[in-house]
């Protein structure tokens, strides 16, 4: 008989970890369950392939620190959550459609709107792939589109979950304590993550025009990738603007009803303002995206620290074509779409 267990997790190296230190990486292994009580740190997970993470139990203060976000970010509270596994990677294009073969759940989302088809000569000029959709051209780039009913189908498939709101935050901050960025504090470089720039104009270069293929950049503190940006992931929470103040204290699920769906996480075309692990946006859950304006919603200020100093890149209108030249995002008038990851309980086999 399979049964939820919840381990303390006494020991594990992960808690040893430095504030701003990265795990290494340690050897999958295609086991699932618990081995004599103790949790495997790495596991492959049979039904999608997909590599998972243990997250040990433990506690954080949840919500915005700096106090740079919008209302429903605070108040900063206390979350005790139980261990879990997380996917380290975002659920890929190949992932769906292996999904998509063993069930009737449907098509591909859809990722190529007009705009995209008017675009797809310059983008095959800049050396990319059309391939299964315009923003996510191969197998191992994250599904791009997905509606809450399309990733919660997945992850029922996989025999998993969507994470929670308070899971995801958790996670993405890998051990990291009040900090703003998966990284620390300091603002993102273009090695951190797949995202745009700064809302003064500069663009991050780095060589992706929209999506990265999962795990391009560095992992975080509990060995988890794109945990900022590259997609906006879905968690299973409805969203509630003044839930945080109502949250209770031990694996908080939500409010019990709603009408949008929590989204997390930032994306590809998300400014490094957005990119702050408090940072929280809502959609319905018929929807596979959102206008780019979207993300723009509830800052208060455009967060800049005077006491770090960032490279700024300004545009010069002579500069004459490079052989080579850098490519930069397209984000204008774009819709930002919707990914996803699945996490799943410590069970064991009696």
């Amino acid at each position: 008989m399979r049964k939820t267990i919840y381990s303390l997790l006494i020991g594990i190296v992960l808690l040893g970890c430095g504030e701003d230190e990265m795990v290494e990486d340690q050897p999958e292994i295609t086991r699932t369950e618990v081995v004599d009580n103790t949790p495997l740190r790495v596991i492959t997970w049979e039904k999608d392939g997909a590599a998972m993470v243990l997250i040990p139990a433990g506690s954080f203060e949840m919500g915005d620190h700096f106090d740079e976000g919008a209302a429903d970010e605070l108040p900063v509270h206390q979350v005790e959550l139980n261990a879990f596994y997380m996917d380290r990677h975002e659920v890929t294009i190949g992932q769906y459609k292996r999904f998509l073969r063993e069930t009737a759940h449907g098509t591909l989302p859809d990722q190529s709107p007009d705009w995209i088809a008017e675009k797809a000569i310059v983008f095959a000029q800049k050396g990319g792939h059309q391939g299964v959709g315009f923003t996510t051209p191969t197998d191992n780039h994250p599904v791009a589109g997905a509606t809450f009913s399309d990733a919660q189908a997945y992850a029922q498939w996989a025999g998993k979950r969507l994470p929670t709101e308070a899971e995801w935050e958790y996670a993405a901050r890998g051990g990291l304590v009040g900090k703003r960025y998966v990284w620390g504090n300091r603002p993102p470089e273009k090695t951190d993550c797949n995202f745009t720039g700064s809302f003064g104009g500069e663009q991050a270069d780095d060589g992706h025009l929209y999506t990265a293929p999962v795990g391009s950049y560095n992992a975080n503190g509990y060995g988890l990738y794109d945990m900022a940006g590259n997609a906006w992931e879905w968690c299973a929470d409805w969203y509630g603007e003044n839930y945080y103040a109502s949250s209770v204290l031990k694996n908080p699920k939500g409010p019990a009803t709603g009408t949008e769906r929590v989204i997390r996480g930032s994306g590809w075309s998300s400014y490094f303002q957005h990119l702050r692990l408090s940072r929280r946006l809502k959609l319905s859950p018929t929807a596979t995206g959102f206008p780019q304006a979207i993300e723009y919603s509830g800052l208060k200020k455009p967060i800049l620290d005077k006491n770090i100093p960032i490279n700024k890149q300004k545009p010069n209108q002579e500069q004459k074509p490079q052989a080579n030249p850098v490519v930069k995002k397209q984000v204008s008038d774009n819709t930002i779409w919707v990914g996803f990851r699945c996490v799943a309980d410590l069970t064991t086999d009696e």
